[in-house]
């Protein structure tokens, strides 16, 4: 990739934006030094592990801290041997190990088992015996702490000690009446780091010492006075071997830094990989990125310039270079966007090769290019001595020179600076050119002949920015198959250019360019209203592939009711019969013991008589249904309970009554059952009166779920349903968009088994067409 076109899309500043997300400066300066890769496998892994970091980031809310001290200057002294490195930097590499050791932990623990990122756990080494020796050698501002060394601690208290005796003998001198008069103020400081008294100059020979400093106005001079001379040498002696054993303390942790350098340096750099990899998911999760598939094809739905949505809001554009195309001629009016198509498309290209999700619709597929080649804007140079064409042909010369397929080049406008008609065969040329030696290209023109040659080949295709005719004004949706129109008559007259030129303009124009720009009109108008009807039927069909879809799922639950019904059929004509036999062995064993005591003469024959008449009475009731045994109590059954059949082969909540009929309903299918035929399930009753709900004050009419994910747009779309149910509102709009039908397709799904919706509808084209939906509110679920 050349710089020269890197810096044309933009690239540099996207990576500034990306580094803002970075949280170490080593982190910063990896994201401004990405590359585009053109190495497929590359390209995969790449985009695999940011989109698994972004998964990770969903599903966690947070990740484990990425500031990583910058060690690249301590890494680069340590490697050298003898180098003793400063308490601080010793207390960065501490702090490495701490962040690698979370960082270990974390990916061990969350990271997917088949993912990519819980390999990166390999390269971060925690070393928790280094560690455990700088914590206890330092403190968090690199001071050597007396627990490093015994030595360290002797000297240290003798110097504490030698302190203070130092300080309480000065003191005293301050302090004593008899020198007040020589004492300037009753403090003990230090000067050249020795302990001194101040004391007035006048008055110094009453007092001997030796002076070590004086004050700026000169009215006071720093002594140290004899009976300190020892005391303060004896303290510096002793500063002195303390600074050599902590140097020694030093050395010492430096050398076992040095010995574990090569995991040192391993973690850093996974750190900051790391830190650089959580930066791409979390600019992915501002600008609702997605990952692309890598193909043949450059397909980008719904694309999006990232640099510009903070400033103003962007249309999504979709960018389309089908396989089999080779080149895509973009057209239309100045202002209309076809520049910052341009730039998306190869911006994403970047994005995507460099390892960046893209900011467009699921599904988006883009080619991995070797080379992406631009020639946009004004290429003059003055240092140069370059004309705005000479430029252009200089740089398009280096297009030429370098190109190399698979390779997307992006022309703005070719042909321009010179004679229009030569312009226009230059642009054509070059065109066919690029696409001869293999390129893609993507090219805006108004250039009347490069749009006729687009439509004559089946290998281009031609675009237009849509406008509108009546308000001037672009609308920036890209209309393929269009050639489009200018309109740079209309939109000067519209600027207030006098009507005399534009008509003296449009006097000059021949009979055949009126009488095609006329059939060109037509042609539009005709568009128009062929896509007016085509959304409709897209529509249409979508609303009949969903209801195709519902009754398939419910023909599916009824198949699946069917058969649960039908097994417990068996298991109850099973038990029936076990109980049967069970009985009937229970007579037979009485009529045995009956005979036995007939033949004994211990019973006589009225007793058998009795007997069998018993015995076929209880044989009747047992064999014949549940009406023939006389009638049962009915128990009560309320509208809200949860009932069952009778011999317990379905459940679900029972929803209306009417007669000796009753509606059941079980998830989203509703089913007719005999109301002599239920029960209440295990004892559940509804509450005899339902809890007051008090209706939410500004419950609005309408929800915006346009760009979300399916689970966010169905969690915020039931609690707007329930505010709204609460509210007493009839009807909502459920704003979802059109794209690929995915959210719609989720809300509609959602709809049909929601307690909230009575019906819905897709919007007709007043209340905003197929991207909104209409919901009639149902009756507020019971909670």
């Amino acid at each position: 990739m050349r710089q020269h076109d890197l810096d044309a899309l933009e690239f540099p500043a996207l990576l500034e934006r990306l580094s803002g997300f970075a949280r170490s400066p080593a982190g910063v300066r990896a994201c401004r030094a990405l590359r585009p890769s053109t190495e497929p496998s590359e390209v995969e892994r790449r985009l695999e592990e940011t989109e698994e970091c972004l998964r990770l980031l969903e599903r966690e809310g947070t990740l484990p801290p990425t500031d990583v001290p910058d060690l690249e200057s301590v890494l680069a002294r340590a490697s050298h041997g003898g180098f003793v490195l400063d308490g601080r930097s010793l207390v960065d590499v501490r702090k490495l190990l701490e962040i690698t050791a979370r960082l270990r932990s974390f990916l061990r623990a969350r990271a997917p088992r088949d993912g990519v990122l819980v390999h990166r756990a390999d390269r971060l080494h925690p070393l928790p015996e280094l560690r455990e020796v700088l914590e206890r050698s330092l403190d968090e501002e690199g001071a050597v702490r007396d627990e490093a060394s015994e030595e360290l601690a002797n000297i240290r208290s003798s110097l504490r000690s030698l302190r203070d005796e130092i300080t309480r003998r000065l003191e005293r001198l301050v302090h004593r009446a008899s020198l007040s008069d020589v004492i300037a103020e009753p403090y003990v400081t230090i000067r050249n780091n020795r302990f001194v008294v101040p004391v007035r100059p006048h008055y110094a020979q009453k007092l001997q010492g030796i002076v070590q400093d004086r004050s700026a106005s000169g009215e006071t001079l720093f002594l140290e006075p004899l009976f300190a001379v020892e005391l303060n040498n004896a303290l510096l002696m002793g500063v002195r071997e303390e600074e050599r054993v902590v140097r020694k303390i030093l050395a010492d942790l430096s050398d076992l830094v040095r010995s574990r350098l090569p995991e040192i340096r391993e973690s850093f750099e996974a750190a900051v990989e790391f830190d650089v990899l959580v930066a791409r998911a979390r600019f992915a999760e501002r600008h609702r990125c997605t990952r692309p598939k890598l193909g043949a094809s450059l397909s980008l739905r719904g694309a999006r310039h990232p640099l510009l949505e903070d400033s103003r809001p962007v249309v999504p554009v979709d960018l389309l270079l089908p396989e089999g195309k080779r080149a895509l001629v973009l057209t239309g009016p100045n202002t209309g966007g076809k520049t910052a198509a341009l730039k998306t498309a190869g911006l994403a290209s970047l994005m995507a090769q460099t390892g960046l999700l893209v900011p467009a619709e699921p599904g988006s597929e883009v080619p991995v290019w070797r080379g992406i080649f631009v020639d946009i804007g004004d290429e003059q140079s003055l240092e140069r001595n370059l004309s705005t064409f000479s430029a252009h042909v200089a740089n398009l010369r280096g297009i030429f020179d370098d190109l190399e397929p698979p390779a997307l080049v992006l022309l703005d406008e070719p042909g321009v600076g010179t004679d229009p008609e030569e312009g226009a065969k230059l642009a054509t040329a070059l065109l066919e050119t690029l696409v001869g030696r293999g390129a893609c290209v993507l090219a805006t023109t108004h250039h009347r002949e490069v749009k006729v040659r687009a439509l004559a080949r089946e290998d281009w295709s031609v675009a237009a920015v849509e406008f509108d005719p009546r308000a001037l004004v672009p609308r920036y949706r890209l209309v393929y198959g269009s050639p489009g129109e200018s309109f740079g008559l209309l939109v000067a007259e519209k600027l207030g250019l006098p009507s005399e030129v534009v008509e003296a303009a449009r006097r000059t124009s021949s009979g055949s360019e009126r009488e095609v720009d006329a059939a060109r009109a037509r042609l539009e108008e005709f568009r128009r209203g062929y896509e007016a009807r085509a959304a409709d039927l897209r529509a249409r069909e979508a609303s009949l592939a969903e209801r195709e879809e519902f009754l398939r799922r419910r023909e599916a639950e009824l198949a699946d009711l069917l058969g649960e019904l039908e097994k417990r059929k068996r298991e109850v004509r099973q038990e029936e019969r076990h109980r049967l036999a069970e009985f009937l062995g229970q007579l037979r064993a009485e009529a045995r013991g009956l005979l036995e005591k007939i033949r004994t003469g211990e019973a006589g024959r009225a007793e058998l008589e009795r007997f069998v008449e018993k015995s076929r009475a209880r044989i009747r009731r047992e064999t014949e249904h549940e009406e023939a045994r006389g009638p049962l109590p009915r128990p009560r059954l309320e509208k809200g309970m949860t009932v069952e059949l009778l011999d317990g082969g379905f459940r679900g909540e029972l929803v209306s009554v009417a007669g000796e009929k009753a509606w059941v309903r079980r998830g989203a299918m509703r089913i007719e059952v005999p109301l002599s035929r239920l029960r209440p399930s295990s004892g559940e009753r509804k509450a005899p009166e339902a809890p007051v709900r008090t209706p939410p004050p500004d419950a609005p009419t309408e929800i915006m779920l346009v760009g979300l994910r399916a689970r966010e747009a169905i969690e915020r779309l039931e609690t707007f349903l329930d505010r709204a149910a609460l509210a007493g509102h009839d009807s909502v709009r459920v704003v979802h968009g059109v794209g690929s039908g995915a959210l719609r397709r989720a809300i509609h799904a959602y709809l049909e088994a929601s307690p909230y919706c009575g019906r819905y509808r897709p919007a007709d084209a007043s209340e905003g067409g197929p991207g909104v939906t209409v919901v009639e509110i149902g009756p507020v679920p019971p909670r």
